[in-house]
């Protein structure tokens, strides 16, 4: 493996997922540049990370990210997608948003990714042969369960597994890795609320880490655990 620090981008940083996955990918010896809507650079750069804000629901401050990243530390090797966007109604009113609102939900928790996918794979390419690389994207139950409250999540998540899904395949066995990765309640295999920052960290580490692609999906539970989400249990 190359000498040189690798680079991991965090894309929809907050106090909880994360800046814990922030921090893991650092201890880890990555050069860590975080990114979100409403980002304090000042406290980013306290904690050693390139700060980058950026509405990742505006195609062209998606593509400025990723310009500011490789012209300020390199191409990535780790990117992860923690942004989503969700305005609830109920289930007994899923339609209740307007279109404005439901586009946007859709936009940023899953049809944006096909950008951050595409601008991926391209700093990717631009990496020693011998650097693992992976996107990750957070994802949740949705794209097997239907929450009709949160209608817009929903149906962008659903987008976000099939670009992992299509993108795993295609570009897996080239070395360019793809996952969608969620947890969930070890006891009951639903909703882990709230999600474990730690678990995600550790997961994601591991994930990245791994030498080949392997299943696109990855479930895990609060303690990292990995799971069988068909067979309803831990695994390992």
């Amino acid at each position: 493996m190359s000498t040189s620090k690798p680079v991991a981008f965090v894309i929809g940083y907050g106090p909880n997922v994360g800046a814990a996955i922030a921090r893991k990918f650092k201890s880890e010896g990555f050069r860590v540049a975080v990114s979100a809507r409403k980002l304090d650079d000042g406290a980013a750069k306290a904690d050693g990370y390139l700060g980058i804000q950026a509405d990742f629901g505006d195609i062209a401050s998606v593509r400025s990210a990723f310009d500011r990243l490789e012209s300020e530390l390199g191409p990535a090797a780790a990117v992860i997608y923690n942004a989503y966007s969700a305005n609830n109604t109920t289930d007994e009113d899923p339609l209740a948003n307007p279109y404005e609102t439901f586009l946007h939900n859709v936009m940023v928790s899953g049809v944006t990714f096909y950008e951050v996918a595409r601008r991926a794979k391209a700093s990717f390419e631009k990496i020693p042969a011998d650097t693992p690389r992976a996107l990750i994207g957070t994802g949740n139950l949705q794209p097997w369960i239907t929450f009709p409250f949160a209608l817009g999540m929903s149906v962008g998540k659903r987008g976000m597994a099939n670009i992992v899904e299509a993108s795993a395949s295609a570009y897996g066995p080239r070395g360019h890795r793809f996952y969608y990765a969620h947890e969930v309640n070890s006891e009951t295999g639903g909703p882990q609320v709230p999600p474990t920052g730690q678990a995600h960290a550790d997961v994601f580490y591991r994930i990245w880490n791994q030498k080949e692609q392997g299943p696109w999906e990855v479930c895990f539970t609060e303690t990292g655990a990995l799971y069988n989400r068909a067979a309803g249990k831990v695994i390992s």
